[in-house]
């Protein structure tokens, strides 16, 4: 199996250590859903605070979630392309900063080679979720993905439902989630709290 893509923490923080003084403070209530252009230029957002949420324009799909900190809209900045919504999914603190200012910061500071960092995190992050799921059968699209459900926070996951996750992020028919779900609690590969909150995974099969 390929490598997860690893988090350019480092880059990240750097970054958001030049551009977040540059910009302003916005605080984004859950499900507030943020623009990449404020009077018509580009802005990029230091995240600071909270949980954020990537969808596709097209069709609503929910392509990942991320906890701060982290950075956005530098590809927007450089090539926009407005194929992608971003969305608080909790109280979320950010800084807004001006495309323009954040682009000369970056090039007075040397930070290109950080910012390649991000963009390529960004690009092998959404080269890795198709690996899983493209091409893929019902069954093994609804294991990686609680298998990625598995890994988040306690916090995260009592909030979100088995089913909501996943049909965010699939479109995959309530009753195909449902039935599979089903058949692993059946055969004790997975626990989860009433409402259906995921609690632990055993030895999810490959194929089934």
């Amino acid at each position: 199996m390929n490598p997860t893509p690893t988090r350019p923490e480092t880059s990240i923080n750097r970054l958001l250590t030049v551009l977040t003084p540059l910009g302003r403070t916005v605080e984004a209530v859950a499900r507030k859903k943020l623009v990449w252009h404020i009077n018509g230029r580009p802005v990029i957002y230091a995240h600071l605070k909270g949980e954020l949420s990537v969808s596709r324009v097209s069709d609503g799909i929910l392509v990942a979630t991320v906890l701060e900190p982290h950075i956005f809209g530098i590809a927007e900045v450089m090539q926009p392309l407005k194929a992608y919504q971003l969305r608080a999914e909790t109280q979320s603190v950010l800084s807004r900063i001006d495309g323009d200012v954040a682009l000369k910061a970056i090039e007075e500071y040397g930070l290109w080679r950080d910012v390649a960092e991000v963009l390529s995190f960004h690009t092998n992050s959404m080269a890795y979720r198709d690996m899983q799921i493209v091409n893929r059968n019902t069954y093994q699209i609804i294991r990686y993905y609680l298998m990625e459900l598995e890994q988040l926070p306690e916090e995260i996951r009592m909030r979100v439902s088995i089913l909501s996750y996943i049909q965010e992020r699939t479109g995959l028919s309530r009753s195909s989630i449902l039935n599979t779900i089903s058949s692993l609690k059946k055969d004790k590969h997975i626990v989860f709290a009433r409402g259906g909150y995921l609690l632990e995974l055993h030895n999810l099969p490959d194929a089934r």
